[in-house]
């Protein structure tokens, strides 16, 4: 499919796009939608999760009579908007069936980040998002798990009744209840303004949002993405697996709604992309062997370690893939041609990658939806959504305007009023630009967050974002991730984890600590940012120092989020001893130069 686009230009330099293709017909909701598919689809798996070492799967068929089941419980107990549900849990088959009962019973729900519950220093943020929901209804898969952290809060059982293991009441009661016409008239009732999650914000500036979503939002992306490709056959059943927590707007509302549009099936990784737990996703992944494969630059990169050494679990892996996705960050042209490479050995052909931007509260706004293989383009308007770019130094301050928009924040109409202009648009907090500005239909690039753009002490503005993409492409393969660093300093320098299993051949051991002081290493990375350096020796792209850390990002101070990327600000907030050192009139020889070419 061929790129189209609308452009109004202003007086004034904004840009709105839009496109001319109109939207799909708008499923009347997801409750709908999945009653459609199971009736269609009866036995195809839609969820499926590792218990025992085996996979337990809930088929279409299963799910919407387990959903009807645990909407009458909801009912009969209640429920509703003036008491939602709370999930402390992560993504489970128990998990679906309470939140998607809650949604055929027209009660909104809340996945909470499991970290908030597991990392004692998240709690504060724990405490936040119930204060915030005042939940008439908690659900955990064993309330052993969450005990000590609701006591610490001083969320006593008298705040809502608690499902599940360990609970005053269990999932298979629950279950267990026979459901009646009153579910069906719950569903017949339910409208596009319905609100069907709370889905909190990260929380990376202070305490997270509470993001209202509803079933238009939804259908929106759906209606959406459907005019932007072509209808899968019929018997094609799409099957990802998926490590992404379901506290995440990604995987718990968008990939939940877009597997269940296709009749697909949603494996649940018990895996994670950090060196301690991505055996565990290679392993599940020789078992699911998926139709498609997505996650940030960080799994990929990791998943790309694996398949170069071992050629079975690469053969496997390619025998049903047939679409690659990546997002959450850039990702770097270096990592991308290793894939490809990839690609062409096991299947003969490249792939061109699919991409998108979005947000918790924006469900339909950019998608790459033509053959490109260029990282960095973010898409053009998807059918149904208009993009304002407010001119923002030399490039542009994104806003949209679509039905995929939320109404707004949960109890902080403040708030709610400030994140959208005076036309209706709300303010992405993202910065873009046209890959060819001479060639608009060539696509959108993602140039940063608005918030990370900071200025040394001369005035100069730096792009953490995009000096972010650079560095690590520049010393691939040996980096892993890095923070940018010189707010009001007089030079760029950076925070650097390395590729451990790089990075590992040169030191000769896996060990952290030997790596990030090995002299080899060093070497090999700032010849990197050295290379860099020579194209670019302007103040904001150019890297005067770097130091390599040992210990990973920490959840528990937010350094790293639940869908895996690394929060820039926290990082410096909490490793500020180490950031001083990178700016001390005299280093310590932890600090490395790249060297002059």
């Amino acid at each position: 499919m061929e790129p189209e686009l609308e452009i109004e230009t202003r007086d004034d330099g904004t840009l709105v796009l839009r496109h001319p293709r109109p939207v799909q017909p708008v499923a009347p909701s997801m409750a709908h939608l999945l009653i459609e598919r199971a009736e269609t689809y009866p036995d195809r798996v839609l969820v499926a999760e590792k218990s025992g070492g085996n996979w337990r799967h809930l088929t279409y068929r299963d799910a919407v009579d387990g959903c009807h089941r645990v909407a009458q419980w909801l009912i009969d107990q209640g429920a509703g908007v003036d008491r939602p549900l709370a999930v402390l849990s992560g993504a489970s088959i128990a998990h679906f069936l309470m939140a998607w009962g809650a949604v055929f019973a027209r009660v909104p729900s809340t996945p909470v980040s499991l970290s908030y519950s597991t990392v004692p220093g998240a709690r504060l943020k724990l405490k936040a998002v119930l204060d915030k929901v005042q939940p008439g209804f908690l659900f955990a898969d064993d309330w052993n798990d969450y005990a000590v952290a609701l006591e610490d809060i001083g969320w006593s059982g008298n705040n809502g009744i608690r499902i599940g293991a360990g609970g005053a009441v269990d999932l298979e009661t629950i279950l267990a209840t026979t459901a009646t016409d009153a579910v069906d008239e719950s569903i017949e009732a339910i409208t596009p303004e319905t609100v069907t999650r709370y889905m909190f914000t990260s929380g990376s500036t202070g305490m997270p949002k509470g993001v209202i979503v509803n079933h238009r939002m939804t259908c929106q992306l759906l209606a959406s993405s459907a005019a932007l490709r072509d209808p899968l056959a019929p018997e094609t059943s799409p099957r990802v697996l998926d490590w992404m927590p379901w506290s995440h707007v990604g995987a718990g509302v968008m990939r939940l709604a877009s597997m269940i549009a296709s009749g697909g099936s949603v494996y649940l990784d018990t895996g994670k992309p950090t060196p301690a737990e991505f055996h565990k996703t290679i392993a599940n992944l020789k078992e699911v062997k998926p139709t498609s494969f997505a996650g940030a630059p960080l799994g990929w990169s990791m998943l790309v370690d694996a398949l170069e050494r071992d050629d079975e679990f690469a053969r496997g892996f390619y025998e049903n893939i047939q679409a690659m996705q990546a997002g959450s960050a850039a990702m770097p042209d270096t990592l991308a041609e290793r894939i490809q490479a990839l690609n062409v050995k096991y299947t003969g052909h490249r792939f061109p990658f699919g991409t998108s931007l979005m947000s918790t509260e924006v469900h339909s706004c950019t998608s790459k939806y033509w053959p490109t293989e260029r990282t960095d383009i973010v898409g053009l308007p998807m059918p149904g959504a208009e993009l304002k770019l407010v001119p923002f130094g030399d490039k542009y301050e994104l806003r949209v305007r679509s039905p995929g928009v939320t109404p707004g924040y949960l109890g902080e109409p403040e708030k709610t009023r400030d994140a959208f202009d005076d036309e209706g648009f709300f303010k992405m907090g993202d910065a873009l630009r046209f890959a060819d500005p001479g060639k608009p239909l060539e696509g959108l690039t993602f140039a940063g967050r608005v918030a990370e753009e900071f200025k040394l002490v001369t005035g100069t503005w730096v792009s953490a974002g995009t000096l972010r993409a650079d560095a690590i492409a520049a010393a691939s393969p040996w980096v892993r991730d890095v923070v940018v660093c010189g707010l009001n300093e007089s030079f760029v320098a950076l925070l650097v984890w390395p590729n451990l299993g790089a990075c590992a051949e040169v030191a000769g051991t896996d060990d952290p600590a030997v790596i990030t002081e090995h002299p080899d290493v060093r070497e090999k990375i700032a010849a990197g940012f050295a290379g860099h350096n020579m194209a670019n020796t302007g103040s904001s792209r150019h890297i005067r120092r770097f130091m390599l850390l040992a210990e990973p990002p920490d959840p528990g101070a937010y350094e790293i989020t639940d869908k895996g990327y690394i929060n820039q600000a926290a990082v410096q907030s909490h490793r500020q001893a180490e950031v001083n050192r990178l700016f001390a009139d005299n280093p310590d020889p932890d600090v490395v130069e790249p060297p002059l070419r």
